[in-house]
């Protein structure tokens, strides 16, 4: 089946399947309860997550977001927010309808994390159907951008991309106290705790998410429970906690029980831009001595933590950045843009203030 979009839908028969991760899987939430399900109705889901191209088919006058790369019209299209995707289904139900495709009793729309999991399994029990490096654009291979579909080894049903590259937005509330719906599959600036079958996360408006086009019958489906029906387990201390605790013993035991810890790139916002935003320099330095990558970009807003300590006028962690060696070719473009007003939404980061933020970049060189 295809769209007049361009979407090719394959279908998904009906079947069981066990649903979320085993206590032993690495990453796994608490959300993720191991449970039998039956899907009882056929459905057709798209062979890959909506691109640029199609989407702006449908949507001509949502902005435009681009990357700058060649494949960049054949990558998944991201920074949709979950209302324009819908929008999107219920336009395209419209379209196809009236042009014969499809029937009025069916229509578009985004799977349910059921359906999205069951076809990202595809018969496989693993936390991933394939190796990761195979089948999937993730942190550690994607030179973190997003690439053009189909690029990777599609899972045994035949569907390309449901890990890596973004995440796709389904129908269930994560979280229903917060309003935040729930997207699947990690994207191209996620480690492989977060590229896995079972992985639910929130999506809140940012970067990294797409989704992918479902056709089933018009009626009631089944969502997942949010995450407020679970018991919450004990958290385990963070590396926040530790500094708190001026206990840097227990930092080291946290980073030696899980490395990811030292940049946290599966977290919004990482170590590096939470020391920025929360005036945090010794902790920034410690993460630094313990070698977190300098330039680490900041998954919603996409900036390094220079940028963002220029953004948010923080002089310590500035000094600190640019003496070790951080790249400063855009700290004094956003200085003068932010005492320009540029930045004035946030009624915290008032323009005169940049005066000093300019001052201090020509002390340390920057002009």
């Amino acid at each position: 089946m295809a769209s007049s979009s361009g979407v090719r839908l394959i279908p998904v028969t009906p079947g069981s399947f066990i649903m979320g991760s085993p206590q032993s899987e690495v990453g796994r939430a608490y959300w993720e309860e191991e449970r039998e399900v039956t899907l009882a109705h056929e459905f057709y889901l798209g062979a890959t997550p909506v691109t640029h191209r199609q989407f702006e088919l449908v949507m001509p006058d949502f902005p435009r977001q681009l990357a700058h790369h060649p494949s960049a019209a054949d990558a998944p299209v991201d920074s949709v927010p979950w209302k324009s995707a819908t929008e999107f289904c219920e336009k395209l139900t419209t379209i196809d309808r009236e042009a014969g495709i499809l029937s009025s009793d069916w229509e578009y729309r985004l799977p349910t994390e059921t359906e999205w999991e069951y076809t990202c399994r595809a018969g496989t029990s693993d936390a991933t159907y394939g190796p990761l490096d195979s089948i999937a654009w993730h942190f550690g291979n994607s030179d973190l951008r997003p690439h053009a579909v189909c690029q990777k080894s599609p899972n045994p049903w035949g569907f390309y991309d449901m890990l890596g590259n973004v995440w796709e937005m389904c129908q269930d509330w994560f979280w229903v106290k917060y309003q935040q719906r729930a997207c699947r599959g990690g994207s191209y600036f996620n480690t492989q705790k977060c590229c896995r079958a079972a992985t639910r996360a929130n999506y809140g408006g940012g970067r990294y998410c797409g989704f992918r086009l479902t056709a089933a019958p018009v009626g009631p489906y089944d969502f997942c429970p949010s995450i407020e029906e679970y018991s919450t387990p004990p958290a385990k201390p963070s590396i926040f906690d530790a500094f708190d605790a001026k206990d840097f013993a227990l930092a080291e035991q946290i980073l030696a029980d899980d490395p990811d810890q030292l940049e946290a790139v599966d977290a919004i916002p990482p170590n590096l831009h939470g020391c920025v935003y929360l005036d945090r320099p010794e902790m920034l330095e410690w993460l630094l001595d313990h070698g977190a990558d300098i330039e680490l970009r900041e998954q919603d807003y996409g900036g390094t933590p220079l940028n963002g300590a220029v953004v948010h006028r923080n002089k310590r962690i500035i000094r600190i950045l640019v003496e070790r060696g951080a790249d400063t070719t855009s700290a004094m473009d956003l200085a003068q843009r932010g005492l320009a007003g540029e930045f004035e939404y946030d009624a915290s980061l008032d323009r005169e203030g940049y005066r000093e933020i300019v001052e201090l970049l020509r002390e340390l060189g920057i002009e």
